[in-house]
């Protein structure tokens, strides 16, 4: 009898090992579901790196003075509540810090026709990314210019984010944001610093022959003091740095 009803309780558990696998198999395809529909909400709000839009060409960086400006504009609807969110808006506002950059609000580097700027892979880790410049969808401040044609820039902001990953890859609303970029940026591409450019950009690049190096740096125009540009007194960088405080949007740490 005592036999019996062992074995009858034997039976009973029996079933249990495919109950399990059963609920492992439920959470596992629910993981599923959520990272799907993570991507999807990336890929909606913007997130990810974008195709390339200037044309393919030489690297010059002897041409005449462009204009450089800054532009912010707002990351609205999904790709700001995203931003927001993912950039651990929510956390910074418990810490103590004072004031911090609305991460809604976007900056970028403009040159000619095209638009310069950091953005995040679907890891939230920073890249650079290029667009056609829409003028009216900016708010825009000349800050200097730049003899930087636009393969120059292109690469001097490919440039500018390796070496913003090199010392940390993932976005941060204080230490790694759009700002910080455009700062590192306009440090390469300002009028009078083509030979640190130039040698940054061999360095990276780890392609360029003697003579290609050679003719970044021979004949330059602003090695002629008289030839160069003015800028503005405090420099494209201070100017931009300045420009960029006083027009972005400073949230406390209660969120006002």
């Amino acid at each position: 009898m005592t036999k019996t009803k062992s074995s009858d309780r034997h039976r009973r558990l029996l079933p249990l090992p495919k109950m399990e696998t059963l609920w492992d198999r439920s959470k596992e395809w629910g993981k599923d579901q959520f990272d799907k529909g993570k991507r999807h909400l990336q890929e909606a709000a913007g997130l990810g790196a974008k195709p390339n839009v200037v044309p393919p060409g030489e690297v010059d960086i002897r041409c005449e003075p462009r204009v450089v400006e800054i532009g912010w504009h707002p990351v609205a609807g999904l790709a700001g509540k995203w931003f927001a969110e993912q950039t651990g808006l929510g956390k910074q506002i418990t810490e103590r810090i004072h004031k911090y950059p609305d991460p809604t609000q976007h900056w970028g580097v403009l040159v000619g026709g095209y638009v310069h700027q950091l953005w995040m892979d679907e890891d939230l880790d920073v890249i650079y990314i290029n667009e056609v410049l829409q003028h009216d969808q900016w708010h825009t401040f000349p800050v200097g210019k730049t003899r930087f044609n636009d393969e120059a820039l292109r690469q001097a902001g490919e440039m500018t984010i390796h070496e913003m990953r090199e010392k940390r890859a993932a976005y941060h609303l204080i230490e790694n944001n759009c700002q910080n970029f455009a700062s590192n940026l306009l440090r390469k591409i300002q009028i009078g610093h083509h030979r640190e450019f130039a040698t940054a950009l061999a360095v990276y690049n780890n392609a360029f022959s003697a003579s290609q190096l050679k003719t970044l740096f021979e004949q330059h125009p602003d090695d002629d003091p008289e030839q160069r540009p003015d800028g503005p007194p405090e420099g494209t960088v201070g100017l931009a740095e300045k420009v960029m405080d006083e027009q972005t949007t400073q949230l406390d740490k209660h969120g006002n």
